[in-house]
């Protein structure tokens, strides 16, 4: 009888007290998780524009022209596009490549969508995990602006070199 007073007067005691809770903790922890247009300003990547040839045939390239959107977003801090579900994100690929136009497809540039869409699905998983590292998110991040400047320089590679007007010597008679 005695041991089962001390019980639940250990207990009443126990579930009386509330842990006290340092709210500038949580607020720096917050902080800790959310990515913002200064961090991401900080990452060290070369960024390209496309050239006016390539602005023009990619035109009409609609999914193209939302990615860059998405992409300008993710640069200001916003990570919504890329917290769907995966099915949501797999059908933006498919529709990216098939919309794609024929004057940008070529082995190297199918190459380069290949690694943006790796890169697109991989920051998609991180981004709607609860429990990811900032740095991890961040090194994602990076990943996916850099594969993007990597398509956005093939395709202008592509269209200078078509632009060159090169001459083959004529061997004299």
């Amino acid at each position: 009888m005695k041991q089962l007073f001390l019980l639940s007067v250990l207990i009443f005691i126990g579930c009386k007290s509330e842990p006290k809770v340092d709210p500038t903790a949580i607020e720096n922890q917050e902080k800790a998780y959310v990515i913002t247009a200064e961090d991401i300003a900080k990452l060290n990547y070369t960024d390209y524009i496309l050239s006016a040839d390539s602005q023009q045939a990619v035109l009409d390239w609609q999914k193209f022209q939302d990615l860059q959107e998405q992409i300008d977003l993710l640069k200001n801090g916003n990570l919504t596009f890329f917290k769907v579900e995966k099915k949501i994100m797999e059908e933006f690929i498919l529709e990216l490549k098939a919309e794609q136009p024929p004057a940008v497809t070529t082995p190297a540039i199918r190459s380069r969508m290949t690694v943006l869409e790796t890169t697109l699905l991989r920051l998609q998983d991180l981004a709607n995990l609860d429990n990811i590292k900032k740095k991890d998110l961040m090194e994602s991040i990076k990943e996916l602006l850099v594969a993007n400047v990597n398509l956005i320089l093939q395709i202008n590679k592509k269209f200078e070199k078509e632009a060159q007007q090169i001459q083959l010597p004529v061997r004299p008679e």
